[in-house]
């Protein structure tokens, strides 16, 4: 037993020295949880009283910095568009456009800007369905904005989805006569809007921001040459995107038209 102590200790001092990120690469390399302190005035400010860090995120708060210091004057997006999201509602669908409206959710709408075609077959909601349709219905010139699970996903609404109805999970964006919609598309998509909006998720098992949020985040008023510019680059490039998704919906319909000739097209045709 008199040699116990010297034993442990040796113990004691290999478990001390054992460093398993040298000999493992991937523990090695694996990213360390970052801290950081709020003010306690930052929570009392916030309307929301949010307590969870990634609400706080720093990136987020250096970016709102970078805008506040520039020349520009800031807006909340919800002054230069309307900014709508309808409530939830039971669906009553319908087997054809006679009896029903076109129906699109997010996933259709990711599935139709990645590979130009939609994820399932058509579905269409029923007039019958105890809901004001009429919010949901979405007009070309518009933009929808992923709301719950994926958060912040921009949507162009191309003339074809024109009179088409949405699901509630999708924000709407309706840019003011006086705002081209390029230059706000354009915006909501790069990482000084992305990392605002994103801010604000909540959520236990299902991640949502709330139309008032989105309609808070502050968009920076450039020159409005600057801003013309932004909007017709962004509109060319939106196009171009719909000519492409045209073609490859033909181009699936051709193949599908001559493997299976008595079976109708699938893609949304209207």
């Amino acid at each position: 037993m008199k040699h116990a102590p010297k034993a442990l200790d040796e113990i004691v001092d290999k478990v001390l020295a054992y460093r398993p990120a040298a000999k493992n690469p991937i523990i090695k390399n694996k990213a360390l949880v970052e801290t950081w302190s709020v003010p306690l005035a930052d929570i009392y400010k916030n309307e929301n009283m949010r307590l969870d860090a990634s609400h706080y995120d720093r990136q987020t708060e250096a970016i709102l910095k970078e805008l506040r210091n520039t020349a520009f004057p800031l807006k909340p997006l919800s002054d230069l568009a309307s900014i709508n999201l309808p409530g939830q509602f039971s669906r009553i669908w319908a087997q054809d456009e006679n009896h029903g409206i076109r129906y699109i959710n997010a996933t259709d709408l990711m599935s139709l800007t990645g590979i130009g075609l939609f994820s399932a077959d058509a579905r269409f909601l029923s007039r019958e369905s105890e809901v004001d349709i009429e919010e949901l219905i979405i007009h070309t010139g518009w933009m929808l904005l992923t709301c719950s699970g994926t958060i912040g996903r921009v949507f162009y609404v191309a003339e074809r989805l024109d009179g088409w109805v949405a699901t509630h999970d999708l924000i709407r964006v309706i840019p003011h006569d006086d705002i081209p919609v390029g230059f706000l598309h354009a915006y909501l998509s790069s990482q000084l809007a992305q990392k605002q909006i994103i801010a604000h998720t909540h959520g236990g098992q299902i991640d949502h921001v709330t139309h008032h949020q989105v309609g808070g985040i502050m968009v920076p008023m450039l020159a409005r040459e600057k801003i013309l510019e932004i909007h017709r680059r962004t509109m060319r490039a939106l196009n171009q995107r719909e000519e492409a998704i045209a073609s490859l919906t033909r181009i699936s319909d051709d193949i599908e038209g001559i493997v299976t000739p008595n079976r109708g097209s699938k893609h949304g045709k209207r």
